[in-house]
């Protein structure tokens, strides 16, 4: 969906040239600090092996992460919602770390505009 509730196609954004293929994903969550040993254990064995990931935490905000995604489709941004807000993951023990639960775990695309680069 756009800012305004219309559609958003992105497919045909791409075709005109106004998209880059390729977006990122932010993932952005708080752990809570009594949780952080747990987190940090899992979230390394989590992404141990992935290359298309970076995870930053808060240098003012300590236990505020951020995933980020790189190059990225909409069909696994898509996934990547699905499975962390819906669905029983081994993402689950990550979301058991935040105080809130899905609530407040965030995610988001972002895909590159050509029109203005």
């Amino acid at each position: 969906m756009d800012v305004d509730g219309t559609k958003y196609d992105y497919a045909q954004a791409v075709k005109e040239g106004m998209l880059r293929m390729g977006s990122i994903i932010f993932v952005e969550y708080r752990i809570e600090p009594e949780k952080r040993e747990l987190y940090l254990t899992h979230i390394n064995k989590l992404l141990q092996y992935k290359t298309d990931v970076t995870l930053y935490e808060g240098t003012d905000q300590p236990n505020v992460f951020v995933e980020q995604w790189h190059d990225t489709t909409p069909q696994q941004y898509a996934d990547m919602k699905r499975v962390r807000l819906q669905e029983q993951s081994e993402w689950d023990v990550v979301t058991a770390c935040i105080p809130g639960g899905t609530a407040k775990l965030h995610i988001w695309e972002f895909a590159a505009r050509q029109d203005t680069l």
